[in-house]
């Protein structure tokens, strides 16, 4: 299905939003001119949420006596930022 794009000013736009988004969403191609640049209107894909990990998914990855020694050592080496 091929549609022509129809070009409208901010000023159009601004009032007739909702009318153009509609029409956006349906698949129209909807570019909005201003300051001599195009703006296109248009709907975007959402990625798939990232899943969350169980409880305890990394328990095994880690020795938490090194992971102490790590932190005390990191806490040791902090640099003080002279502005």
């Amino acid at each position: 299905m091929s549609t022509m794009a129809i070009t409208v000013s901010i000023s159009e736009a601004e009032k007739r939003l909702g009318e153009f988004a509609d029409r956006a969403i349906e698949g129209e191609e909807i570019l909005i001119a201003g300051k001599s640049k195009l703006l296109v209107l248009k709907p975007i894909e959402q990625a798939d949420p990232v899943p969350l990990r169980p409880e305890g998914y990394f328990e095994d990855c880690y020795d938490s006596a090194q992971a102490a020694e790590d932190t005390r050592l990191a806490a040791r080496s902090a640099r003080r930022i002279i502005e």
